[in-house]
């Protein structure tokens, strides 16, 4: 919401208007109340370092603000063709089976270019598996 129209400055007007200053006040906070209920959810921030590594050397490295929503968890969902809700056991079978159906192996006789797309998408499989299984902690 614009801020001529958020829910703090109408409530604080109005209040402003029934109860004077004292009704301004509690307007405000009415609204704000408000705002924050009806407001479409903000991505938030956070400083994270690179990686474990940075502090080695005695020097510091750059290091990255990373987004709290993790856009690799949500592709790696996306690959394995499962939604997020699903449970331990239905990520392994998902697993299993995109592993069986793009295994390198199964399409050696098919050539070479057939093979490394095979291992490329193994690849990927295999990464989207370690990546929602480090995220739960199993």
């Amino acid at each position: 919401m614009s801020c001529l129209l958020s829910f703090k400055l109408i409530f604080a007007i109005v209040g402003w208007y029934v109860g004077g200053g004292r009704g301004l006040i509690f307007g405000f906070l009415l609204g704000w109340l408000f705002d924050s209920m009806y407001r479409r959810p903000v991505m938030h921030f956070t400083f994270r370092n690179t990686s474990a590594d940075d502090f080695t050397d005695s020097r510091r490295q750059k290091s990255e603000w990373q987004p709290y929503v993790d856009v690799t968890l949500q592709e790696a969902y996306r690959t394995l063709g499962i939604r997020e809700t699903a449970t331990d056991d239905e990520v392994r079978q998902a697993y299993r089976q995109m592993a069986l159906r793009y295994h390198p192996d199964r399409v050696e006789s098919k050539g070479e270019a057939a093979r490394e797309a095979a291992e490329e998408k193994f690849r990927k499989i295999t990464e989207a598996r370690d990546i929602i299984f480090r995220a739960r902690g199993i």
